[in-house]
């Protein structure tokens, strides 16, 4: 007898869990240019304010996609793309986004599978990335192919969220209480270049001199003014000379949509003030000839 040519469908490769293909300061980046132009869009005008000249390129769409994992897209609408409630208040804080650590925190939270490995990982403890990277296959189900990219945007989004430290082959998770800290250090590197590396760590043994404010604050010579409980709803700032022009509004409940329309007439009056705080210019008179006396 011969023998039967089995039929039997051959297995499909399993397909590994998603995750976005976007770091985290990537998406923030495109929410915020975004966000500029308002935060309602159709999906033409979103593909072109994200740098596509299409809504059917693949580009745009793992892109929307990455937005929607990180919690800066509402889901729900294909016609519409809106952003959420954490979109509009990284837009209003941009760009000092250092000062907006909850709202960094809030994101990162937002991608399930990204969240669940920072959980689920030891923290404290510096980890080879070969090691890391066999963990997500094993435990976490990512598709191998795909194990280094996963690693390389999970490391540096929680990195950017203040969660982690890389150094060479190396990645240390940081408790939550830790990420105000690691947060505070990049902002010192950015502030002192010359005395703290690009992780954010010590290199001379002479500390920054603190600001005269500080010194006499800590003297008990100055009384700092106490801090308000209630938290930042929504913060703007325009520059003036020498200084800037701040709108804050401090409330615990979520703003309506309608309040970011009305920022935008906040910007025309901000541009009046700023007119009205410029120095009037100096005019100097040109000395008189002085005639001989004969």
């Amino acid at each position: 007898m011969t023998e039967q040519t089995s039929t039997a469908p051959t297995p499909s490769k399993k397909r590994g869990v998603a995750f976005p293909q976007l770091t985290l300061e990537a998406a923030v980046e495109a929410i915020v240019a975004m966000g500029q132009h308002g935060a309602d869009h159709s999906q033409d005008a979103a593909a072109a304010y994200l740098g596509h000249s299409t809504t059917n390129s693949g580009a745009y769409r793992v892109k929307l996609a990455a937005l929607r994992d990180w919690g800066l897209i509402k889901r729900g609408d294909k016609e519409r793309v809106i952003l959420s409630d954490l979109a509009r208040d990284l837009v209003m804080e941009a760009p000092d986004h250092a000062h907006a650590r909850s709202l960094l925190l809030a994101a990162f939270d937002s991608c399930r599978v990204f969240e669940q490995l920072y959980e689920d990982s030891a923290k404290n403890i510096p980890q080879d990335m070969g090691r890391f990277r066999t963990a997500v296959v094993m435990r976490h189900g990512v598709a191998t192919d795909q194990a280094d990219r996963f690693i390389d945007i999970f490391v540096d989004s929680a990195g950017y969220a203040g969660l982690a430290k890389k150094d060479g082959s190396q990645v240390t998770l940081l408790p939550r209480d830790r990420a105000t800290t690691v947060l505070e250090d990049q902002q010192a590197a950015t502030r002192f270049p010359n005395i703290f590396d690009v992780n954010g760590n010590l290199t001379a043994t002479k500390a920054p001199v603190p600001p005269l404010d500080k010194v006499l604050r800590e003297a008990g010579a100055v009384t700092a003014p106490a801090q308000s409980a209630i938290p930042v709803a929504l913060r703007q700032s325009w520059p003036i000379d020498g200084g800037e022009i701040e709108f804050v509004i401090r409330t615990p409940k979520a703003l309506p949509p309608s309040i970011y329309a009305v920022m935008a007439e906040m910007a025309e009056v901000a541009a009046k003030m700023e007119a009205l705080l410029k120095p009037a210019p100096v005019e100097v008179s040109a000395p008189s000839p002085v005639g001989d006396d004969g």
